[in-house]
């Protein structure tokens, strides 16, 4: 998190997927730096690819998303509270909203 890279990396992508290029583009951090980011935060579980697929060219590519909604620190009486709210995942949302569908039967 002390890495403002890192930090850059998921703050775009906790609303949107983001391909590594556009973060690339979006974040200004420069291309090696950038997948080297998404595979460290991938590895610390606070990232995660949501999509992949192909360009019209042919190329593969992935998007990611935040798995971090919010980080509070909060010091209190020389304690230090850390309380992380998740970014709900697209496969989480869609279960979600799938199971809360009644169940209809026909005769």
């Amino acid at each position: 998190m002390a890495d403002r890279y890192s930090r850059r990396i998921l703050a775009a992508t906790t609303n949107d997927s983001m391909s590594a290029l556009d973060l690339c583009n979006k974040c200004d951090i420069p291309v090696t730096t950038t997948y080297r980011r998404i595979e460290e935060l991938l590895q610390a579980g606070l990232l995660a690819g949501v999509k992949y697929g192909r360009t019209t060219d042919g190329k593969w590519y992935e998007l990611y998303r935040s798995l971090l909604k919010r980080i509070d620190v909060t010091f209190e009486n020389g304690d230090m509270q850390v309380e992380v709210t998740k970014n709900d995942h697209v496969a989480d949302k869609f279960t979600r909203i799938w199971t809360s569908i009644p169940i209809v039967e026909i005769h």
